[in-house]
Protein backbone atom coordinates (compact mmCIF):
# COMPACT_ATOMS: atom_id res chain seq x y z
CA UNK A 1 0.00 0.00 0.00
CA UNK A 2 1.09 3.67 -0.77
CA UNK A 3 2.55 5.56 2.23
CA UNK A 4 1.60 8.90 2.25
CA UNK A 5 2.63 11.56 4.98
CA UNK A 6 0.37 14.16 5.73
CA UNK A 7 -1.58 16.52 8.11
CA UNK A 8 -4.73 15.35 8.67
CA UNK A 9 -7.41 18.41 9.00
CA UNK A 10 -10.05 17.68 12.05
CA UNK A 11 -12.93 17.72 9.51
CA UNK A 12 -11.50 14.43 7.63
CA UNK A 13 -11.13 11.98 10.56
CA UNK A 14 -14.91 10.94 9.59
CA UNK A 15 -13.72 9.39 6.56
CA UNK A 16 -10.77 7.49 8.18
CA UNK A 17 -10.39 4.19 9.80
CA UNK A 18 -7.86 2.39 11.72
CA UNK A 19 -8.67 -0.98 10.29
CA UNK A 20 -7.48 -1.03 6.59
CA UNK A 21 -10.14 -3.50 5.59
CA UNK A 22 -12.73 -0.83 6.28
CA UNK A 23 -11.73 1.36 3.46
CA UNK A 24 -10.94 -1.53 0.88
CA UNK A 25 -13.32 -2.15 -1.80
CA UNK A 26 -14.39 -4.23 -4.86
CA UNK A 27 -14.46 -2.27 -8.14
CA UNK A 28 -16.07 -4.77 -10.95
CA UNK A 29 -13.60 -3.55 -13.51
CA UNK A 30 -10.22 -2.82 -11.52
CA UNK A 31 -10.58 -4.99 -8.78
CA UNK A 32 -9.94 -4.71 -5.58
CA UNK A 33 -8.55 -1.46 -4.02
CA UNK A 34 -6.32 -1.33 -1.18
CA UNK A 35 -6.94 2.10 0.79
CA UNK A 36 -4.03 4.69 1.32
CA UNK A 37 -2.36 4.22 4.56
CA UNK A 38 -1.59 7.59 6.03
CA UNK A 39 1.62 8.15 8.38
CA UNK A 40 -0.26 7.94 12.01
CA UNK A 41 -1.45 4.35 11.08
CA UNK A 42 -5.27 5.31 9.83
CA UNK A 43 -6.65 4.50 6.25
CA UNK A 44 -8.78 6.51 3.69
CA UNK A 45 -10.72 4.70 0.44
CA UNK A 46 -8.61 5.13 -2.58
CA UNK A 47 -10.31 5.71 -5.49
CA UNK A 48 -10.08 3.39 -8.60
CA UNK A 49 -9.43 4.28 -12.92
CA UNK A 50 -12.48 4.49 -13.10
CA UNK A 51 -13.67 6.91 -10.53
CA UNK A 52 -10.77 8.85 -11.46
CA UNK A 53 -11.78 9.21 -15.05
CA UNK A 54 -15.50 10.15 -13.97
CA UNK A 55 -14.10 12.57 -11.65
CA UNK A 56 -11.57 13.88 -15.06
CA UNK A 57 -14.84 14.11 -17.16
CA UNK A 58 -16.40 16.16 -14.40
CA UNK A 59 -13.79 18.73 -13.66
CA UNK A 60 -13.42 19.30 -17.73
CA UNK A 61 -17.09 19.89 -18.62
CA UNK A 62 -17.44 22.06 -15.13
CA UNK A 63 -14.21 23.99 -16.64
CA UNK A 64 -14.74 27.35 -18.48
CA UNK A 65 -14.78 26.68 -22.70
CA UNK A 66 -15.13 30.35 -23.74
CA UNK A 67 -13.00 33.53 -22.42
CA UNK A 68 -16.79 34.92 -21.50
CA UNK A 69 -17.38 32.01 -19.47
CA UNK A 70 -14.12 32.08 -17.81
CA UNK A 71 -15.12 35.48 -16.73
CA UNK A 72 -18.28 35.09 -15.90
CA UNK A 73 -17.03 31.99 -13.63
CA UNK A 74 -13.91 34.08 -12.31
CA UNK A 75 -17.00 36.89 -11.36
CA UNK A 76 -19.02 34.57 -9.56
CA UNK A 77 -16.06 33.60 -7.56
CA UNK A 78 -15.62 36.98 -6.28
CA UNK A 79 -18.36 37.51 -4.67
CA UNK A 80 -17.35 38.02 -0.82
CA UNK A 81 -13.99 38.16 -1.66
CA UNK A 82 -13.83 41.39 -4.18
CA UNK A 83 -12.62 43.93 -1.72
CA UNK A 84 -9.08 42.01 -1.25
CA UNK A 85 -7.77 39.32 0.88
CA UNK A 86 -6.97 41.37 3.69
CA UNK A 87 -11.10 41.85 4.01
CA UNK A 88 -12.03 37.83 3.76
CA UNK A 89 -12.78 36.53 6.92
CA UNK A 90 -13.13 32.61 5.76
CA UNK A 91 -15.53 31.79 8.34
CA UNK A 92 -17.63 35.05 7.49
CA UNK A 93 -17.51 33.68 3.58
CA UNK A 94 -18.76 30.06 4.98
CA UNK A 95 -21.16 31.57 6.87
CA UNK A 96 -22.80 33.71 4.21
CA UNK A 97 -22.33 31.18 1.07
CA UNK A 98 -24.67 28.84 3.43
CA UNK A 99 -27.38 30.98 3.41
CA UNK A 100 -30.05 30.39 1.16
CA UNK A 101 -33.81 30.47 0.06
CA UNK A 102 -34.35 27.48 1.56
CA UNK A 103 -32.70 27.97 4.86
CA UNK A 104 -35.02 31.47 5.23
CA UNK A 105 -38.13 30.61 7.49
CA UNK A 106 -40.29 32.05 5.44
CA UNK A 107 -42.97 32.48 7.99
CA UNK A 108 -40.66 35.25 10.24
CA UNK A 109 -40.53 37.71 7.28
CA UNK A 110 -43.35 36.74 4.53
CA UNK A 111 -43.32 40.14 2.92
CA UNK A 112 -39.10 40.46 2.56
CA UNK A 113 -38.77 37.17 1.31
CA UNK A 114 -41.37 37.32 -1.63
CA UNK A 115 -39.44 40.13 -2.63
CA UNK A 116 -36.44 39.13 -2.27
CA UNK A 117 -37.35 36.19 -4.69
CA UNK A 118 -38.86 38.20 -7.22
CA UNK A 119 -35.94 40.45 -6.92
CA UNK A 120 -33.78 37.00 -7.68
CA UNK A 121 -35.42 36.26 -10.61
CA UNK A 122 -35.80 39.73 -12.48
CA UNK A 123 -33.00 42.39 -10.71
CA UNK A 124 -34.38 45.98 -11.19
CA UNK A 125 -34.64 48.83 -8.96
CA UNK A 126 -33.53 49.20 -5.66
CA UNK A 127 -34.51 45.92 -3.15
CA UNK A 128 -34.19 47.69 0.27
CA UNK A 129 -34.51 45.21 3.51
CA UNK A 130 -35.40 47.65 6.28
CA UNK A 131 -36.28 46.98 9.94
CA UNK A 132 -34.77 46.55 13.35
CA UNK A 133 -31.44 44.11 14.01
CA UNK A 134 -31.57 40.25 14.00
CA UNK A 135 -34.90 40.16 11.61
CA UNK A 136 -32.77 38.11 8.68
CA UNK A 137 -32.11 40.81 6.27
CA UNK A 138 -27.98 39.94 5.65
CA UNK A 139 -29.63 35.96 5.38
CA UNK A 140 -32.31 37.40 2.57
CA UNK A 141 -29.08 39.52 0.59
CA UNK A 142 -26.50 36.79 0.87
CA UNK A 143 -29.55 34.28 -0.70
CA UNK A 144 -30.02 36.33 -3.47
CA UNK A 145 -25.81 36.67 -4.01
CA UNK A 146 -25.64 33.05 -3.52
CA UNK A 147 -28.52 32.51 -6.20
CA UNK A 148 -27.04 34.27 -8.46
CA UNK A 149 -22.93 32.84 -7.80
CA UNK A 150 -24.33 29.07 -8.34
CA UNK A 151 -25.92 30.57 -11.44
CA UNK A 152 -22.86 32.13 -12.56
CA UNK A 153 -24.46 35.61 -13.02
CA UNK A 154 -21.81 38.17 -11.18
CA UNK A 155 -23.00 39.91 -8.45
CA UNK A 156 -20.47 41.58 -5.62
CA UNK A 157 -21.78 42.08 -1.68
CA UNK A 158 -20.48 43.68 0.49
CA UNK A 159 -21.09 45.10 4.23
CA UNK A 160 -20.87 48.76 3.91
CA UNK A 161 -18.65 48.96 6.88
CA UNK A 162 -16.26 46.79 5.79
CA UNK A 163 -16.70 48.33 2.15
CA UNK A 164 -15.56 51.96 3.80
CA UNK A 165 -12.57 49.97 5.79
CA UNK A 166 -10.98 48.71 2.64
CA UNK A 167 -11.34 52.53 0.80
CA UNK A 168 -10.12 54.13 4.08
CA UNK A 169 -6.92 51.26 4.34
CA UNK A 170 -6.11 52.18 1.06
CA UNK A 171 -6.22 55.86 1.80
CA UNK A 172 -3.98 55.85 4.57
CA UNK A 173 -1.63 54.11 2.63
CA UNK A 174 -1.69 56.01 -0.11
CA UNK A 175 -3.22 53.46 -2.50
CA UNK A 176 -5.43 54.18 -4.85
CA UNK A 177 -9.54 52.94 -3.99
CA UNK A 178 -11.39 54.07 -7.11
CA UNK A 179 -10.99 50.47 -8.54
CA UNK A 180 -13.23 49.47 -5.84
CA UNK A 181 -15.44 52.15 -6.99
CA UNK A 182 -15.16 50.96 -10.39
CA UNK A 183 -16.64 47.25 -9.43
CA UNK A 184 -18.86 48.63 -7.29
CA UNK A 185 -20.51 50.36 -10.12
CA UNK A 186 -20.47 48.08 -13.39
CA UNK A 187 -20.70 44.73 -11.58
CA UNK A 188 -24.65 43.85 -12.59
CA UNK A 189 -25.93 43.50 -9.20
CA UNK A 190 -24.60 45.63 -6.16
CA UNK A 191 -25.28 44.05 -2.72
CA UNK A 192 -24.70 46.46 0.36
CA UNK A 193 -25.63 45.32 3.92
CA UNK A 194 -26.11 47.78 6.66
CA UNK A 195 -25.66 51.06 4.64
CA UNK A 196 -26.49 52.98 7.86
CA UNK A 197 -23.95 51.39 10.30
CA UNK A 198 -20.56 53.59 8.85
CA UNK A 199 -21.02 56.61 10.99
CA UNK A 200 -21.87 59.74 8.90
CA UNK A 201 -19.41 61.85 6.92
CA UNK A 202 -19.09 64.11 4.07
CA UNK A 203 -16.89 61.66 2.86
CA UNK A 204 -19.17 58.57 2.69
CA UNK A 205 -21.93 60.75 1.42
CA UNK A 206 -19.90 61.11 -1.47
CA UNK A 207 -18.87 57.60 -2.14
CA UNK A 208 -22.45 56.73 -1.78
CA UNK A 209 -23.62 58.94 -4.07
CA UNK A 210 -21.04 58.08 -6.79
CA UNK A 211 -21.94 54.29 -6.93
CA UNK A 212 -25.97 54.65 -6.21
CA UNK A 213 -25.88 57.93 -9.04
CA UNK A 214 -23.47 56.05 -11.21
CA UNK A 215 -25.73 52.42 -10.86
CA UNK A 216 -28.45 54.56 -11.38
CA UNK A 217 -27.77 56.30 -14.72
CA UNK A 218 -26.53 52.64 -15.94
CA UNK A 219 -29.72 51.18 -15.25
CA UNK A 220 -28.12 48.60 -12.87
CA UNK A 221 -29.77 47.49 -9.92
CA UNK A 222 -28.77 47.44 -6.20
CA UNK A 223 -30.02 45.28 -3.16
CA UNK A 224 -29.52 47.17 0.94
CA UNK A 225 -29.81 46.27 4.42
CA UNK A 226 -30.56 48.83 6.99
CA UNK A 227 -31.63 49.13 9.97
CA UNK A 228 -33.93 52.87 9.79
CA UNK A 229 -36.17 53.30 6.41
CA UNK A 230 -35.38 54.24 2.77
CA UNK A 231 -36.94 57.79 3.99
CA UNK A 232 -34.22 58.25 6.76
CA UNK A 233 -31.21 57.31 4.94
CA UNK A 234 -30.79 61.20 3.84
CA UNK A 235 -27.82 61.46 6.97
CA UNK A 236 -26.06 58.18 5.60
CA UNK A 237 -26.03 58.56 1.94
CA UNK A 238 -26.98 62.47 1.29
CA UNK A 239 -29.94 63.79 -0.16
CA UNK A 240 -29.06 63.36 -3.65
CA UNK A 241 -28.54 60.17 -3.18
CA UNK A 242 -31.33 58.75 -1.49
CA UNK A 243 -33.76 60.69 -3.94
CA UNK A 244 -32.48 58.21 -6.55
CA UNK A 245 -32.56 55.56 -4.00
CA UNK A 246 -36.27 56.35 -3.87
CA UNK A 247 -36.86 56.26 -7.84
CA UNK A 248 -36.46 52.35 -8.10
CA UNK A 249 -37.78 51.83 -4.41
CA UNK A 250 -38.93 47.96 -3.38
CA UNK A 251 -39.45 48.22 -0.32
CA UNK A 252 -38.86 45.04 2.41
CA UNK A 253 -39.90 45.72 5.50
CA UNK A 254 -38.91 43.37 8.17
CA UNK A 255 -40.27 43.18 11.68
CA UNK A 256 -40.65 40.58 14.93
CA UNK A 257 -38.07 40.24 17.64
CA UNK A 258 -34.45 39.58 16.94
CA UNK A 259 -33.78 35.95 16.04
CA UNK A 260 -30.09 35.76 18.18
CA UNK A 261 -32.33 36.46 21.14
CA UNK A 262 -34.42 33.92 20.60
CA UNK A 263 -37.44 35.52 19.17
CA UNK A 264 -40.19 34.14 17.18
CA UNK A 265 -41.98 35.41 14.67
Amino acid sequence: MKHITVSIPEWAHAFLSDDPKKKTWKCSTCGTIAPIALCDGVYVRRRCACEQQVEERRQREAAPRTLAQALAQAQAEQVYTWLGRAWVNAQDTRKLEACTFATFEQTRQREAYTQARLFTATPTGVLALYGDFGLGKTHLLAAIANAHRVAGRACLYASAATLFDAIQDRLGQDKDYHDLLRRALSTPLLLLDDVDKPKVSEFRQEVYYQIIDGRTRRGLPIALSSNCSPTELTPYVGGAARSRLMAGLIPAPCSGKDYRLGGRP
